[in-house]
């Protein structure tokens, strides 16, 4: 884990603090689909170091997590405000941090300067293996049991717009994950 903090230092350090891998899978998926070129840590050990300027760490561990100091940070609705203040102290400044609604005073309260998305739950229905997202661009059917993956679906399109995806291409990936 050291050789890889340490093989980022110069990267543009991008962390997904979840406890749903497959959060992070979908969004390699939307990055890949897309063409972008990153490196990534996932908290299963899979990793890639192909010399991008972008580099992504996908955990739980609020620890971890700080060590990594992100320069963009997308927290998702299954981590507690709470437990997050160590995290959010260490976010290089002006860098980003993409968060439920929830964690809006968190946010406030961490002293350090960076940009604050927040994002609401996704609408989407529930239909038989899969779930309808209702977005801007209409019913858009996403391949997947995760609920969790559907109710964040706003934060993870708000950390692809930091990749430059845009709406269509975000959504045209949407339908091809599975």
């Amino acid at each position: 884990m050291d050789t890889f903090f340490n093989a980022s230092k110069n990267k543009t350090r991008v962390l997904i603090l979840t406890s749903n891998a497959v959060i992070a899978q979908f969004f390699l998926h939307i990055l890949h689909f897309n063409e972008k070129d990153f490196d990534f840590l996932l908290e299963d050990g899979n990793h890639q170091n192909a010399g991008s300027d972008f580099v992504i760490l996908e955990t739980s561990d609020v620890e971890k997590a700080a060590l990594f100091q992100p320069n963009i940070a997308l927290i998702t609705q299954d981590i507690k405000p709470d437990e997050t203040m160590v995290v959010l102290r260490n976010i290089v400044a002006g860098g980003v941090l993409i968060h439920p609604n929830a964690f809006q005073e968190a946010a406030e309260e961490s002293g350090n300067f960076f940009r604050k998305l927040e994002f609401s739950l996704a609408d989407f229905q529930k239909s038989q293996d899969h779930f309808i997202l209702s977005t801007s661009l209409g019913p858009i059917p996403l391949s997947s049991a995760e609920e969790s993956l559907a109710a964040n679906m706003e934060g993870v399109k708000l950390l692809a717009q930091q990749f430059g995806v845009m709406e269509e291409e975000f959504y045209e990936a949407v339908t091809e994950f599975k």
